[in-house]
């Protein structure tokens, strides 16, 4: 039977990211990735800044620079024709640019790179993964050269939302109601948009966001409420999203409308799930394995990043207990609740089925203006919901909200 320090399950963003840590830290590590080929997941394309400085923190900022990752210094948020809300993203955090945004499958061939470049193995193409936890975890899967069998002193589990780990851990998640479908389309041949900030904006009963990534290209996504979750399903499907991306209140949104789809057209819900304990004997969960946030604020990558991180400092030391993994968990569960309760009011405010779209917003827009409260939450999105102070997550935000 072969052995390893560390068996990483999942090769995409988070597992690849740790792999090239750990790796860099003179670990002996696997990568063991199920897919041949990183797809489009339509999802993970912009890095807000407190997760572009864990990337630094780890050395990987310059490996997604490398792959085309595009820096944005603000975000500019549009409801009203002629009125633009500039959010200063390279003011947030000291010394970081702004967002960055990449093409998902760049990024995770990137990593992927890295942590073969740093040392570690990566193998694609599993098949028939098979887990026994504890003391001294065994993973087993076969690949195109056959059959494997690996002890190792602990598993990682980076195998996304219907992880395996996870499941070997005997861990559920727990979820919250769903307030929101999101859909999303990577967009070519954008004309005079303006590229240099990225965009938000609500009109109608569609939220969107739309991201940047040079050369007249960006992801957009639109987000409707629970009851339209077929909104951008089925027949003319790509027709009807990008018609709807014509915003009245964006300068250039007819020019969005006539962009050219060069990716697939994906609709998801907004959920927002979690776990109290993304560790146990022998293994620990990382990025979606061990909960993920609402994509309607971006902050995939960033939790992502932060997981690996902190899982890597662990590692650092001579515990690799479960015990030593209380202190990850702790942090991960307040920092996934701070940012549910950041994508809840945007969702509240911008897509949640209600008749008084408009005065959610307009009352939302008086908070920002007048209650430093909802003011700290965009703060926190961008600079780390850490650094948002415990007051600011009062539920009475959204009563005042929804009752605009």
């Amino acid at each position: 039977m072969e052995t390893r320090d560390v068996v990483i399950v999942g090769g995409g963003i988070g597992g690849s990211a740790l792999g090239a840590a750990l790796a860099g830290d003179g670990h002996d590590v696997i990568v063991v990735e199920q897919s041949e080929v990183y797809e489009d997941r339509v999802r993970g394309e912009s890095m807000v800044p407190w997760g572009v400085a864990e990337a630094r923190e780890l050395g990987l900022e310059p490996v997604l620079l490398d792959a085309g990752g595009r820096m944005t210094a603000s975000w500019v948020s549009y409801h009203l024709p002629d009125q633009r809300d500039e959010i200063p993203a390279s003011m947030i955090v000291p010394e970081v640019a702004g967002s960055m945004n990449l093409r998902h499958p760049d990024a995770c061939a990137a990593l992927e790179a890295a942590a073969r470049a740093a040392g570690a193995t990566v193998t694609r193409g599993t098949r028939d993964l098979d887990l026994t936890l504890g003391a001294r975890p065994v993973v087993r899967w076969r690949d195109a050269s056959g059959a494997h069998e690996v002890q190792c002193r602990i598993v990682v589990g980076a195998d996304g939302r219907g992880s395996r780990v996870r499941k070997a851990l005997g861990r559920e998640l727990e979820r919250a109601p769903v307030l929101n479908h999101i859909a999303g389309l990577l967009v070519d041949g954008l004309v005079d948009v303006e590229d240099d900030h990225d965009i938000l904006a609500g009109e109608g009963d569609l939220f969107m966001a739309a991201f940047h990534q040079g050369g007249g290209r960006a992801r957009i996504y639109l987000c409707p409420s629970v009851p339209q979750a077929e909104r951008f399903v089925g027949a003319g499907n790509v027709e009807r999203f990008l018609a709807e991306c014509a915003f009245e209140c964006l300068p250039f949104g007819k020019r969005l409308a006539a962009g050219v789809p060069v990716g697939p057209l994906a609709t998801y819900p907004g959920d927002d799930t979690w776990i109290d304990l993304p560790y146990g004997e022998g293994a620990v969960l990382i990025a979606d394995a061990g909960g993920y946030s609402n994509p309607i604020i971006g902050q995939g990558l960033s939790i992502a990043m932060r997981d690996v991180r902190s899982v890597r400092d662990v590692l650092r030391g001579d515990d690799w207990s479960a015990s030593a993994f209380e202190g990850y968990g702790e942090e991960r569960r307040e920092r996934l609740r701070r940012l549910r309760f950041i994508a809840n009011t945007v969702a509240v405010t911008e897509v949640e089925a209600a008749d008084n779209r408009d005065a959610r917003r307009a009352k939302w827009a008086e908070l920002m203006a007048t209650d430093p409260r909802a003011f700290l939450l965009l703060v926190g999105a961008f600079g780390g919901p850490e650094t948002v102070p415990d007051d600011a997550f009062a539920d009475e935000l959204f009563a005042i909200v929804r009752a605009a």
